[in-house]
């Protein structure tokens, strides 16, 4: 008879087990009295058994009103409280299998009658977040004179018996009680090229506001692109799962991140980067996005950038064949003849130019006769047209129709060959400010960051400072 009660016992307590426990064996109890007297002070525990789970976990209490909390023990977690919401947030679990947090419950000296207390347990598993509710704890407040402290005995309150686990797919919108001030994070990516050939540093401002604790700042990582950091912010820097990621187990206080890594390839590759910044706010977990975009890395690729003073635009030079160039737009070939007398004379190996050129618009296969000779452009009314330059690269590989559906440009994609040079642009424009805003568009939506006006008299390319004289139009930032 006592070997079949045995027997039973055991049965039921693998039941029960069963019932009020998760399919992973993570509970929560709390260790809080049954009555409390008003005006009185009592200490609390909740636990929460984890066995081996590590990783991202938070603890949530909520009070009725009448009962607030004080923290005591906190085991390592971020600790917040404010209207009957209290919150531990760890970035990462100790590695005990039990947690046992320790506070003091407060009972308002005007509060009186029955109140219930609830808590949840959400932590992170097989990359979804996963809830465990505590069956709610029902607690008797009773009107005290202020001097009179009531005995009460802890109980251990068994886990709820509706224990749930959810998965919960994140969003940015979050509605939480715990009314923290508002993050207002945003990020900046600005990309530059390296000092070597194939080499691009991408720098991250990060606006966090007044975000806190856990942070993480990740762009998608292509295969046969290296990354390495170069500034961190106070951050963990890692390359893995095909993925560039900073972490920060608790952000700096400080509201802006100067976050730098460079990528080297050594070949020519398009990279679409992708990138979040992950991080808490009112201790709930939001993600910003940035737009995706487009970057190519050529083998010996020259970029297109703008360089913006007193209406002076500026492209970069080969350094193989130019030594000196003025800071307007200026292309150079190795065998520039000697000009006019208000121009330099160009040796093989070393140029110094005036702002003025003339290139023939014609096909990437197509060398102009006249590109070896820079005139003096006429200034004539009405002849003036300006387009937007994507891009100028030595490669041969690179196409037109490449770069239009790389960067999902819906414009027709023109090209010119000059200097040794395959250069790439779009649209056609009789004012200036037309070409600007599309300049905008394009570097906006379309991710082509080194992209600027160019300016053509009578198919000639001239500076856009001179073609502003020309036409007598404004120049626009």
């Amino acid at each position: 008879m006592i070997k079949y009660l045995f027997i039973l016992v055991n049965a039921l307590s693998v039941f029960i087990y069963s019932l009020f426990g998760g399919d992973n064996g993570i509970t929560v109890s709390g260790n809080i009295p049954k009555t409390i007297t008003a005006g009185q002070e009592v200490p609390i525990e909740l636990k929460i058994t984890k066995g081996s789970m590590s990783g991202f976990a938070k603890l949530q209490l909520e009070l009725p009103e009448g009962l607030s909390l004080k923290e005591l023990d906190n085991k390592g977690a971020n600790y917040s409280y404010m209207d009957g919401v209290a919150k531990w947030v760890w970035a990462s679990l100790p590695s005990d299998a039990d947690i046992i947090i320790k506070a003091t419950l407060v009972a308002a000296a005007t509060t009186s009658g029955a109140k219930t207390i609830g808590a949840k347990y959400s932590f992170v598993e097989n990359n979804a977040k996963q809830v465990v509710e505590m069956v709610p704890i029902e607690i008797t407040v009773e009107a005290g004179n202020g001097s009179t402290t009531a005995a009460v005995t802890p109980t251990e309150t068994p886990v709820n018996t509706n224990t749930t686990s959810t998965t919960v797919t994140e969003t940015n919108t979050q509605t939480s009680s715990n009314k923290e001030p508002a993050g207002n994070v945003s990020v900046v990516r600005n990309i530059t090229k390296g000092a070597t050939d194939g080499e691009y540093i991408i720098n991250l401002k990060v606006k966090k506001g007044a975000t806190r604790g856990f942070a993480r700042y990740s762009d998608d990582l292509p295969t046969g692109v290296v990354a390495k950091s170069i500034s961190t912010d106070g951050s963990s820097f890692s390359v893995a799962d095909g993925k560039v990621k900073f972490v920060w187990v608790s952000v700096l206080l400080k509201d802006e991140l100067d976050l730098a890594y460079s990528l080297t390839s050594s070949k020519t590759i398009f990279i679409n980067l992708k990138g979040e910044y992950s991080y808490l706010e009112d201790n709930q977990s939001k993600k910003f996005v940035l737009a995706p975009e487009q970057l190519a890395i050529t083998i010996s690729e020259v970029v297109a950038t703008t360089t913006v003073a007193a209406t002076t635009t500026t492209e970069p030079v080969n350094t193989q064949t130019v030594a000196t160039v003025t800071p307007t737009e200026t292309a150079v070939t190795p065998t520039v003849a000697v000009v006019t007398p208000t121009e330099a004379v160009v040796t093989p190996t070393v140029a110094v130019v005036t702002p003025t050129e003339t290139l023939a618009v014609v096909t990437p296969t197509e060398t102009p006769s006249n590109n070896n000779v820079i005139e003096t452009v006429a200034k004539q009314e009405g002849n003036v047209n300006y387009m937007v330059q994507i891009g100028a690269f030595i490669n041969s590989n690179v196409s037109a129709s490449a770069l239009k559906q790389r960067f999902r440009i819906s414009d027709a994609v023109k090209s010119e060959f000059q200097g040794g040079f395959s250069k790439f642009m779009v649209g056609s424009h009789s004012q200036y400010k037309g070409a600007r805003d599309q300049r905008e568009t394009i570097r906006n939506n379309n991710g082509v960051k080194g992209a600027f006006v160019v300016a053509y008299n009578q198919s000639k390319r001239i500076t856009v400072q001179e073609a502003l004289m020309i036409s007598n139009q404004k120049w626009y930032k």
